[in-house]
């Protein structure tokens, strides 16, 4: 189930791309501001061209945003000359990039009625773009509903708020009950499955890592 998933919020997500993207022009201006002892005046690409060896055009190219991605030595100088190590220049450059944050308005949340199946899953995080995200989002059950057992792929991890109504989750070969305001940890790539306990609609926050989409 969770393939079907991602295969149909992937095509919701469609419109919405996520990527990822090092802003290293906007950080080394900031950082030229921010290394000069006049208030107002920042350092100049003449000052970095002295402490790093590259040549002033270069320099003025990586500023201007025409040199999108410097070779990591080169990178790795330029951060000498600010006094600061790479991997917080690597870390000021992505903060830079305006996709770093991203927002989830209602247009972004992807909505899924699997009526066939008894639910409905909401997505409340953007795509994912490596394993180190996850995804977030919100699932409700009909009442008495049972759905049929799922299995994530190997190494991930699920994670379950129970909001509203009484879940009952079979995990593995055994039964375990989350009432309101509960919540469980659990193995994705054990099999398990899901049945809402009560006549009224559970509402879930289910978290997984890697993300489903």
């Amino acid at each position: 189930m969770y393939d079907e998933i991602r295969a149909d919020l992937g095509e919701h997500f469609k419109e919405f791309p996520r990527r990822k993207a090092a802003r290293w022009d906007l950080a080394v201006r900031t950082l030229l501001t921010e290394k000069s002892d006049t208030p107002g005046s920042p350092l100049s690409v003449g000052w970095l061209s002295k402490r790093t060896g590259f040549s002033i055009p270069y320099l003025s190219n990586i500023l201007s945003g025409k040199i999108k991605d410097p070779p990591s030595e080169k990178l790795i100088k330029m951060a000498e000359a600010f006094g600061i190590s790479f991997p917080e220049l690597s870390t000021r450059a992505m903060s830079e990039y305006t996709g770093t944050f991203f927002k989830t308005g209602f247009a972004q949340r992807g909505f899924i009625d699997y009526s066939q199946h008894g639910f409905t899953i909401q997505s409340l995080s953007p795509p994912g773009t490596s394993s180190r995200d996850f995804f977030l989002g919100i699932m409700t059950i009909k009442p008495l509903q049972e759905l049929k057992r799922w299995k994530f792929q190997t190494n991930s991890m699920i994670a379950i708020y129970v909001q509203q109504g009484m879940l009952e989750i079979i995990f593995g070969g055994k039964k375990h009950r989350l009432h309101a305001n509960e919540s469980a940890y659990f193995d994705g790539s054990i099999p398990h499955r899901f049945k809402n306990m009560d006549t009224f609609e559970a509402k879930i926050f289910l978290a997984t890592r890697p993300p489903i989409h």
